[in-house]
């Protein structure tokens, strides 16, 4: 995969997120008081059990369901201008949609023609397929059917997809599950770059910990930041049990690996140590000091 650098641009992104309350259903409460601030090169990793609302989140930062409160992009409320902002953020389910009996090309020049046909040529379109296929690493499956592809190659036509109309903010649900070791790793890194692109990249996942080698033969971690959801025994909502750097995460929650965050914060029942409503307290405490 050759850098991406060029083709993705340097424009910079911010995202605010203040949600007070989000309700589903017959007014059941999901979310409450969720504020979380990105920058242009953030690569977030979103943590939480059943039950804790991430997938609400994830809606309501794409403008899906409305919650009570405001998702800034930019400085512009997405709520109140939903149409013209929602293009801007792009989303990589965890379960694809794509044609199996679609080329690779084919998929991304349809998407082209939807994303960039008022802006753009037939003839540049094609031309914007053409370096999305070599940015991503897929040019040399461009003509195959995505029924032909593995599941990893499959995942990148998706990130591939989305990527045509150079959004702001990248969401990925589970972008590694179903890979291998070494496929989740190149996975992540993918993203990682995409997010040193001056884009904001957010992912749901449940391996974590995965690590990549560096030029000095030492290792680091992907994710520059963590938000933690716990669901309260209060309210039965999901709160904020942690929002911030990645090493700030550990100490905080005192375990060595990602991972291990959740054994923390999940029920007894559900083999963890139940400690969400102490650590839900203790980081508003500590938004409250701020």
């Amino acid at each position: 995969m050759r850098s991406v650098g060029n083709f993705f641009g340097g424009s910079g992104a911010s995202l605010v997120v203040d949600i007070k309350r989000e309700t589903v259903g017959r007014g059941r409460l999901v979310l409450r008081d969720i504020r979380a601030e990105f920058r242009a090169g953030d690569f977030v990793l979103i943590l939480g059990g059943s039950g804790t609302g991430k997938t609400t989140l994830i809606k309501a930062i794409l403008g899906d369901s409305r919650a009570d409160g405001s998702v800034l992009l930019n400085g512009r409320d997405l709520y109140s201008d939903l149409r013209s902002m929602r293009p801007m953020i792009a989303m990589v389910p965890q379960f694809l949609t794509l044609r199996p009996n679609d080329t690779v090309r084919d998929t991304l020049a349809d998407t082209a023609a939807i994303k960039l046909g008022r802006v753009c040529s037939r003839a540049e379109q094609l031309r914007r397929v053409d370096e999305v296929l070599e940015s991503i690493g897929i040019t040399e499956h461009a003509d195959k059917y995505i029924g032909q592809l593995s599941g990893g190659q499959q995942k990148k036509v998706a990130m591939a997809d989305q990527l045509i109309g150079q959004q702001k903010v990248f969401i990925c649900d589970e972008p590694d599950s179903g890979l291998d070791a070494a496929s989740r790793i190149q996975q992540m890194e993918m993203l990682r770059e995409i997010s040193r692109q001056g884009k904001i990249v957010i992912v749901i996942s449940h391996e974590p910990d995965d690590a990549v080698a560096v030029s000095d033969g030492s290792r680091r971690r992907l994710f520059n930041k963590v938000i933690v959801l716990a669901r309260s025994s209060f309210d039965k909502a999901g709160h904020l049990a942690f929002c911030g750097g990645t090493e700030e995460a550990l100490r905080y929650f005192g375990v060595r690996r990602l991972e291990d965050i959740m054994l923390e914060i999940n029920p007894v029942a559900e083999g963890g140590r139940g400690r969400a409503d102490e650590f839900i307290e203790r980081f508003r405490k500590t938004e409250r000091s701020s």
